[in-house]
């Protein structure tokens, strides 16, 4: 086969494997820039989601007392002024903790709720969050 498409060079097997890495560092390099376009497009010249339907409503957030959910907590606050707050933890002095310093510094109304959704069986869920009008959850 690689004979008749290639007559004049003959079958080499360093050639062939050449071929193949060659094949796989361009498939790599476009991935590369697929990548990085998406990366530009979603952080420099994509419009930010609206969120102006859901400030009225609550946002539920899980894992927020530390590290990412933390972050992705402040900054949804300060500036994206969602103010209906519904935290939910494992830690209630940190859940105190959190929602003393968004009612303090944000103006935020902040509900909290103890849960493990790891341990805890979801029908333990508090019966509020149930019949609140959720816009976000994070």
């Amino acid at each position: 086969m690689f004979k008749d498409i290639f007559p004049t060079l003959g079958f080499c097997p360093f050639h062939a494997a050449l071929y193949i890495f060659n094949a796989f560092l361009t498939f790599r390099f476009i991935k590369f820039l697929y990548i990085l376009c998406r990366s530009v497009w979603g952080h420099f010249i994509a419009r930010p989601l609206n969120l102006e339907p859901y400030r009225q409503r609550w946002t539920v957030f899980t894992g927020c007392t530390d590290g990412i959910g933390r972050a992705y907590l402040e900054e949804l606050v300060s500036t994206r002024n969602i103010k209906n707050l519904y935290l939910i933890g494992r830690n209630k002095a940190k859940l105190a903790a959190l929602a003393k310093h968004f009612e303090g510094e944000y103006g935020c109304q902040v509900r909290t709720a103890v849960f493990d959704f790891e341990k805890d069986p979801l029908e333990d869920l508090p019966v509020e969050l149930k019949t609140m009008n959720v816009g976000i959850l994070g």
